[in-house]
């Protein structure tokens, strides 16, 4: 297995190398300095480099811009200078992305493209032309008269390599699985064909108006259907081609002079770029923002409680499946109806006063109320109310969730009536048992009399006194009977009833 080292300098020798080469093929298009170029392919090698692999290539930029100049033209002191600029350059247009703007998906919303642009391709470009003028001037190799133009013409070589090169290098380091269905390859064909064509015929002389505007229609193509990868390829494409054909003497800018030509070009090529780059994170981000909103209303139509949005003036907005099995009425039914169609007469209040707390901003606490179906039967239900509100925070409308308790209540009240018959069962055990001390000690005192005798007379009143405790204490016995079979009964029903309560979902249930 290769050790860290070995893996970060075969990462520094090409990085090292792709920067040389680009660097000699821009200035071989220089012309108002020999250091300075309208076209410069390195600044966004360098940027794509310190975003991705982090500060740790700096040597590989440094000495791959040394090799650069030293080999162009100047002294070993102005190309170490301008070296340093243009690591300094990639260094810091790297930070402030990672920093402001999303990182290495800086590429997939479009207020991170803005800050890439303004951070990086305007801001960090502005150092190294700055860095490398001075440098120059001090040196000898350029007169201070010339160091505006030769400024602008760095920074716009630069402004436009960072526009151009950093993008496509950045959004194909990232792994993202190709979309290889015959449909797209042939649409991706058609879309780089009819791309090189109008490029071709541009900027290579075809076509004999100035209709530089056509390259934008496969760009845009591009961002609408192939999305900011895809997009950032394109760009570099018809830059590629553009260049070419500006500097053999064609297209529309050819008839100014060389570095004119070539500094109205990058002009034009930065605005295609970050149009285009723009416009593909737009459609980007809608798209991702649809296939949220489509996941997101597939969770709420498949959930069984009945989810309904409203007005603040009680008007039915959106309608799940949820709502039409509680309910019974349709979406088409509902939505455009006042939502008071649920709510009984006997409470015209209710919507009234939790609109109106909502209005204010007040937290609704859930709470359990009664609504009325399709057919006119009635459900018990727990509601629970949230506020919609705006991107600003401003509540527009309101989201109601409803849940049948009916389950919940009905296990509700088998208990309390369990609760009730095992209090009144207690009772007649307690009652039988506070009956039968005395009963007992009566029956005792009325059999001595009996034996003792007493005559007729009370022979015939301690036998009905007799008869009398006789049916009380049957009265006894059969209460007690009653009591344990009751109690038996409840007991053999009381895991039917927790498992009806537990499954209605009662906090308060076993588990």
């Amino acid at each position: 297995m290769p050790s860290r080292k070995a893996v970060v300098f075969w990462q520094l020798v090409p990085l090292t190398i792709a920067y040389f080469v680009a660097g000699k093929f821009g200035l071989s298009l220089a012309f108002v300095n020999a250091s300075s170029s309208a076209v410069w392919p390195p600044t966004g090698i360098a940027f794509a480099a310190f975003l991705l692999l982090g500060h740790r290539v700096w040597p590989a930029v440094l000495v791959g811009a040394f090799l650069v100049n030293i080999t162009t033209a100047g002294s070993v002191a102005t190309s170490v200078g301008i070296a340093a600029g243009n690591t300094l350059e990639g260094f810091l247009g790297a930070y402030l992305v990672r920093r402001f703007a999303n990182g290495r998906r800086v590429f997939e919303r479009s207020r991170d493209v803005f800050k890439f642009t303004l951070l990086a391709a305007l801001l960090s470009t502005a150092v190294s032309a700055t860095v490398g003028v001075t440098t120059l001037s001090l040196g000898g190799y350029a007169e201070w008269s010339d160091y505006g133009s030769i400024w602008f013409t760095w920074w716009l070589g630069d402004v436009v390599g960072d526009l151009v090169v950093a993008p496509m290098l950045v959004l194909w380091s990232a792994r993202r699985r190709l979309r290889l269905s015959r449909g797209h390859v042939i649409e991706a064909a058609c879309l780089l064909g009819v791309l090189a064509a109008i490029t071709v015929g541009v900027f290579g002389g075809l076509i004999g108006q100035p209709l530089t505007f056509l390259c934008a229609l496969p760009l845009l193509w591009a961002a609408f259907r192939f999305g900011p990868r895809d997009t950032a390829t394109a760009i570099a494409l018809l830059s590629t081609i553009a260049i070419w054909g500006t500097v053999r003497g064609r297209g529309p800018f050819a008839d100014q002079p060389p570095s004119e030509s070539l500094l109205l070009l990058q002009a034009f090529l930065g605005t295609m770029a970050i149009t285009s780059i723009l416009i593909a994170a737009v459609v980007a981000e809608r798209k991702r923002d649809e296939a949220e909103l489509a996941y997101l209303a597939s969770i709420v139509e498949s959930s069984d409680d009945a989810i309904v949005s409203k007005t603040l003036d009680g008007v039915i907005t959106s309608w799940n499946g949820g709502a039409q099995r509680l309910y019974g009425h349709s979406a088409t039914e509902a939505v455009g109806q006042p939502v008071s169609m649920l709510i009984p007469p006997d409470r015209p209040n209710e919507l009234i006063r939790v609109l109106a707390r909502l209005k204010r901003g007040e937290h609704v606490e859930p709470y359990e109320t009664v609504r009325v179906r399709k057919d006119g039967s009635r459900v018990q239900v727990s509601i629970t109310v949230s506020p919609v509100r705006d991107a600003l925070g401003t509540i527009i409308a309101a989201s109601a969730i409803g849940r049948d308790i009916t389950e919940d209540k009905r296990a509700e009240e088998a208990l309390r009536e369990a609760t009730a018959l095992r209090s009144v069962a207690s009772l007649a055990v307690a009652a039988a048992h506070e009956i039968n001390n005395p009963l007992t000690v009566v029956s005792g005192e009325v059999q001595l009399l009996a034996r003792e005798g007493g005559g007729a007379r009370w022979e015939t009143r301690i036998a009905a006194m007799a008869e009398a405790l006789d049916r009380i204490h049957e009265v006894v016995a059969r209460m007690s009977r009653i009591t344990r079979l009751e109690q038996a009964e409840h007991l053999k029903n009381m895991p039917e009833m927790l498992d009806l309560r537990k499954s209605s979902g009662d906090p308060d249930g076993p588990g």
